[in-house]
């Protein structure tokens, strides 16, 4: 029904193979997304970042869960017309590769596990909600040196919901921190996309080919998220 936290704590209790013999349709975000990635690694079934059951389900936000995972036909996510301002191009160019991600405190504790995906080849999407910008920068740090960011193919930001630094004129702004990490980088990234904790939100199937273009603020799906 909701994210919050604990997803962790079942992802070794399991059985992926039975999983993997009976596909089922799994959407979620915020904690949610070690069980996302870790059904995609183990299983190499497309998941779903996307609203849970308890999210506020406008009409943008439902219709990219229809087109995700009830039609399933390739789609583009672009914003709508009211939530233009916070779109900003910090790498141009356009790439392809298959979409992973979700919320960055549990991408990064999957670091070092069995279920932390493959980054090859990738379209990383992060999103956060109430971390200062020095525990993202910290995130971003180890990312970085994990080797995360020379992998893939391109990397686009959604919310990232209060935060803020608790004491402001000690600290880099959020936005002065994405600059450092990613202005100029040799990949397409861009920040502002509408999905993580915000409403409305598209649907972002995990493992699905897609291209993400940074001069126009979009990503596209290539493939089929779901069977037709």
């Amino acid at each position: 029904m909701r994210g919050g936290w604990g997803c962790a704590r079942i992802l070794d209790l399991l059985d992926y193979e039975v999983i993997s013999q009976h596909p089922k349709i799994l959407m979620g975000f915020s904690d949610i997304t070690s069980l996302v990635n870790a059904v995609y690694t183990k299983t190499g079934q497309v998941t779903f970042h996307g609203p849970c059951g308890y999210s506020t389900w406008t009409d943008f936000s439902t219709g990219y869960v229809t087109k995700a995972i009830a039609v399933g036909a390739p789609f583009t996510m672009q914003n709508p017309d009211d939530f233009l301002d916070h779109l900003l191009t910090l790498s141009p160019g356009k790439a392809e590769g298959e979409l992973i991600g979700g919320n960055i405190t549990v991408i990064v504790s999957l670091i070092g596990t069995p279920y932390e995906p493959d980054w090859n080849n990738k379209i990383l999407f992060l999103e956060e909600t109430n971390e200062e910008p020095y525990r993202i920068d910290r995130m971003f740090w180890q990312m970085k040196q994990a080797g995360i960011f020379s992998k893939v193919k391109g990397i686009v930001f959604g919310s990232f919901n209060k935060c803020f630094a608790e004491e402001p004129e000690k600290s880099f702004t959020l936005h002065e921190v994405l600059e450092q990490h990613f202005k100029g980088l040799s990949i397409p990234v861009y920040m502002g996309a509408t999905f993580g904790h915000m409403s409305p939100k598209f649907t972002l199937p995990v493992g699905v080919m897609a291209e993400i273009d940074a001069d126009n603020f979009t990503v596209r799906t290539l493939e089929r998220s779901v069977m037709a």
